[in-house]
């Protein structure tokens, strides 16, 4: 086995933390939209905290792993690479800049005790932005899956990946807006 294979099976392996990152981070942070109890909250939370290392250590292992295969084969300016490459860099400054705030920034609204969650930790929960940039993230993951295995041109390249993460985007703020009126909706009643 050469260093080229060597390299694809470490790639086919970064896959594997990315994927469940997403799948973790999507199906967890249902459950933590769903929470009525800091208690509740804090545990949803506790899961997605543990996800991190996923995202960082499969981006890591693409990173490398697409970059000596880039070397040592595909020497020229391919768009799946390209497309890969800024993806991937992408995924990692958006967690950065708007996941990992956002997780910290959920921890805490929550804080301590075991009572209802109030409006303020619901509403940092609830933000149905930041979820929707997680849902890009996903989306475009996927998308530059399809684009590595295709190989299609600039212009599919650019507008799959674009395309798919507006869609994933949009579907994960329609399920934010979707729980945060049902949440606004339960709370009017409690008050009536």
């Amino acid at each position: 086995m050469g260093w080229y294979e060597i390299a694809k099976v470490v790639h086919f392996i970064g896959l594997i933390p990315l994927f469940g990152f997403f799948v973790v981070y999507a199906r967890a942070g249902i459950q933590l939209r769903a929470a009525t109890t800091r208690a509740e909250a804090r545990t949803w939370l506790g899961l997605l905290e543990a996800t991190r290392g996923m995202l960082l250590g499969g981006a890591g292992m693409l990173l490398l792993s697409g970059g000596a295969m880039a070397a040592l084969r595909w020497r020229g300016v391919y768009p799946f690479i390209v497309i890969g490459l800024v993806t991937l860099l992408a995924i990692w400054l958006i967690w950065v800049v708007v996941g990992a705030r956002h997780l910290r920034a959920m921890r805490a609204a929550v804080g301590d005790g075991d009572d209802a969650l109030g409006a303020e930790p619901v509403r940092t929960i609830l933000a149905p932005t930041r979820w929707g940039m997680m849902g890009a993230l996903n989306g475009a993951s996927l998308a530059v899956l399809f684009v590595m295995t295709t190989k299609i041109d600039w212009p599919g390249a650019i507008i799959t990946v674009l395309l798919v993460a507006s869609l994933a985007g949009g579907i994960f703020t329609a399920l934010a807006h979707r729980r945060r009126g049902a949440v606004s909706r339960r709370q009017a009643r409690v008050v009536a």
